[in-house]
């Protein structure tokens, strides 16, 4: 399904609401928004996995999940949550595991995605200060 605005806006604002991903900037955010697709995921099945080395940021669309450690319930999520985002910034394997507690939909968006993102902007930037160095 094609992103329309309305998931547009929940994956920014999921963005803006995280800790680690707030710290992006506007240019930044736009891309990983539009880069981000569409995935159903069945009652019962985990979306992330305790211990599983982490190649994808997920935002919560639809449904209910619980975060779990071990076997023991950390905590609900519902949509507007941007969640796996330590492994795809850092490089560590999942903390804790994700379940889907009803169907799920969740927006993907993989990590070799992230980093190009991450390279090409800052290579823009780079360029935008090298130019106003020049001048």
């Amino acid at each position: 399904m094609l992103q329309t605005e309305k998931s547009k806006q929940l994956i920014k604002d999921a963005i803006l609401d995280n800790d680690f991903l707030k710290k992006l900037d506007s240019t930044q955010i736009r891309e990983v928004v539009e880069c981000m697709y569409e995935k159903q995921v069945k009652q019962g099945h985990y979306i992330i996995r305790e211990g599983d080395a982490g190649q994808h940021l997920y935002v919560a669309a639809d449904g209910d999940f619980e975060v779990l450690k071990d076997t023991h319930v950390l905590g609900k999520m519902a949509a507007g949550r941007a969640f796996g985002e330590l492994a795809i910034l850092y490089n560590c394997t999942r903390t804790a595991s994700v379940r889907a507690v009803t169907d799920v939909r969740v927006w993907v968006l993989d990590r070799r995605i992230f980093q190009a993102i991450m390279m090409k902007t800052g290579i823009q930037r780079q360029e935008e200060n090298i130019n106003f160095l020049k001048r």
